[in-house]
């Protein structure tokens, strides 16, 4: 739709206006264009995937999508409620639909909000987009943006109706996440509670190892042991991440491309450019480590600068990941394209041997997660071992290998 000169009101004033007139944002769902049309030009089912409609229905004779049609939204946010009289402007299935809310005696403006739909990689890209084409007066504009923060910019809550219109469509739910002090917690289907189990270890293990190597006395050959041993299993989970990264990360790329989403390859890119950073620092600390023996005490002094480091430069890089790289997850890949991609790490930790993987984990893990966390880390034999009605050998593994690792873990920072 085009508005007349007459309908645009300030547009002198845009670059100036408490709110954005215009946005869109776009990503690509699982489901074929024609299904998503049926789901989108359906205004009784708006209220599913808006944040701010509570209830559509049509008006009038006509009570189909087709231009021309008219409804009214009941909107709500905080303890504000309104509503818009809407018509139909495109209703092309498969394709595109539209609708612009109408001016009446009491409001002014008018929006145009557009669904355009296209075939990609993965499902059908959906672009939602919103363009103001009549507008309010300056200071209607102000209050408005001071009582509803959200109309500012309208793109953040777009991005939630396409991410909860995808969970919908897709018969997803939010899976339950894991909460292990991480930065910020990605919502979504995807389980990332492995991701963040992990993240939770190597910060746990990184700060016990910068802090106990310039602690522990070069004399103290069973420590030194100790802590190489631990180190050694640092090393190999973090080498398991970047092969598991060389999976995730080409296909967030492609479908943030398929999307048309350049904030998300941008991120991907910079993930991909610290986890490459860390691969040198590793093996710096894998080297020295090795020389401790020949050279104790220089290697030592030498090992505290590398660790100490690896640990700010790990933070920094798992900082990003959680706040930035894994809600693009979320958005953008499916659940099964996640478990795919993510095979190449369990496979990895698999390797490490389950009498390592489990009690590494555990450490320190809150009571309350700790079987969440293994349940979904350690495969079949670490649910058998959570469950409590399993057989006795399981209980006795867990058991076992837990004595341990907490007799090795004691030995290694005992001079903490």
């Amino acid at each position: 739709m085009t508005a007349t000169s007459a309908e645009r009101r300030h547009p002198s004033d845009a670059g100036t206006s408490p709110m954005r007139r215009e946005g869109s944002v776009s990503r690509v769902i699982a489901a074929d264009p024609l299904r998503l049309y049926h789901w989108v030009s359906d205004i009784t089912r708006t209220p599913e995937w808006s944040p701010e409609t509570r209830r559509c229905t049509w008006t009038g004779d006509v009570r189909t999508t087709r231009a021309g049609a008219r409804f009214a939204g009941v909107n709500r946010f905080a303890l504000l409620r309104w509503t818009r009289q809407c018509e139909v402007v495109t209703a092309e299935p498969g394709r595109e639909f539209s609708f612009r809310t109408l001016p009446d005696d009491k409001v002014a403006d008018s929006t145009v909000w557009t669904f355009r739909l296209e075939a990609a990689p993965g499902g059908t890209r959906v672009t939602h987009a919103y363009e103001m084409v009549a507008h309010l007066s300056r200071g209607q504009e102000r209050l408005a943006a001071l009582l509803i923060p959200p109309h500012r910019d309208r793109r953040p809550d777009m991005a939630r109706s396409l991410d909860r219109l995808a969970d919908a469509v897709e018969g997803r739910a939010d899976a339950r996440q894991a909460r292990l002090g991480q930065a910020h917690t990605a919502e979504g289907p995807i389980d990332l509670t492995g991701v963040y189990a992990l993240h939770h270890a190597l910060r746990r293990d990184l700060d016990l190892l910068a802090r106990a190597v310039p602690a522990t006395p070069p004399g103290d050959a069973e420590a030194w042991t100790a802590l190489a041993r631990r180190w050694h299993v640092c090393a190999a989970v973090l080498r398991h991440r970047t092969t598991g990264a060389d999976a995730v990360l080409p296909l967030l790329l492609e479908r943030a491309d398929a999307a048309g989403d350049p904030v998300a390859r941008e991120s991907a890119e910079r993930a991909r450019t610290g986890r490459d950073r860390l691969t040198p620092m590793i093996d710096a600390c894998t080297a020295t480590f090795d020389t401790l023996i020949s050279e104790p005490i220089p290697g030592a002094e030498r090992l505290a600068a590398e660790v100490a480091g690896l640990r700010d430069a790990l933070a920094d890089v798992l900082a990003y990941e959680e706040s930035t790289v894994l809600p693009l997850v979320q958005r953008h890949l499916s659940v099964a394209s996640w478990q795919k991609a993510a095979h190449a790490t369990r496979q990895g930790l698999g390797r490490l041997g389950l009498g390592v993987v489990l009690p590494w984990l555990a450490l320190d893990t809150p009571r309350d997660e700790l079987g969440h966390v293994l349940a979904h880390t350690g495969g079949p034999i670490a649910r058998a071992v959570l469950n409590r009605g399993g057989s006795p050998i399981a209980r006795v593994l867990l058991a076992l290998t837990g004595r341990r690792f907490e007799r090795e873990h004691r030995i290694a920072f005992r001079w903490l």
